[in-house]
């Protein structure tokens, strides 16, 4: 985490600042040791490592939460339960990071699958693990802020593991509730209330951590 500090002082001088005035909610700090899990090893990639301060010149710097990658067998889960026909379906996963869950999308007959990543250092972390794996063509990642995303049309899953707090995602809310097609949200992580509360969504399925959602027509 050092060399993150001196890399983007900026950056973690936000952080430090957001974490203080979140001690009375979430309490002290406790930062995890970064490792490597079979998942990288088996592929050849690097997706585990956590990255704390996510280098961004993004004004909503602020709303971000540090990267962390999700288990694949939580992402399979969620591919395999949203409920909706995988060959016509658009795969995007909001704060895309390194790319873990792009790669194991890949592994299914999606329609299409994007990633969607505020961090340009991030997305180029992404793109190399697609390029060593193959899979370049296969998955688009697009660097860009999430609360000015212009999602796809037609069928969707996205797939949210904490990228950003409350206030962006119910400005992601309102902009797949306006979707053309149908639209399910596999959400892991904090979140849960602000969906639920939004009256815009109802719950799939749930699992051992994520929960689907489908958002309602209007």
């Amino acid at each position: 985490m050092f060399n993150e500090l001196v890399r983007h002082p900026i950056i973690a001088a936000r952080f430090i600042k957001k974490r203080i005035m979140e001690i009375p909610s979430k309490g002290l700090p406790r930062f995890r040791k970064p490792n490597d899990d079979e998942f990288d090893k088996k592929h050849g990639v690097e997706t585990s490592k956590l990255v704390q301060f996510v280098p961004t010149n993004s004004e909503n710097v602020s709303h971000g939460n540090r990267y962390s990658a999700a288990s694949e067998s939580v992402i399979r889960w969620c591919i395999e339960n949203c409920g909706m026909p995988l060959e016509s379906t658009t795969f995007v996963d909001v704060g895309s990071g390194k790319g873990r869950a792009l790669i194991v999308a890949t592994f299914y007959p999606l329609k299409k699958i994007v990633g969607v990543e505020y961090s340009p250092e991030l997305a180029e972390i992404c793109c190399k693990n697609l390029l060593k794996m193959g899979l370049q063509s296969k998955a688009e990642v697009v660097v860009c802020d999430a609360a000015e995303f212009c999602f796809p049309d037609g069928d969707l899953l996205v797939f949210l593991y904490n990228p950003f707090d409350g206030v962006i995602l119910e400005r992601v809310l309102k902009t797949l509730a306006a979707a053309s097609g149908r639209v399910r949200i596999a959400q892991l992580g904090p979140g849960h209330e602000i969906i639920r509360r939004s009256g815009l969504a109802r719950e799939i399925c749930s699992g051992d951590g994520p929960t689907i959602y489908e958002i309602l027509n209007p």
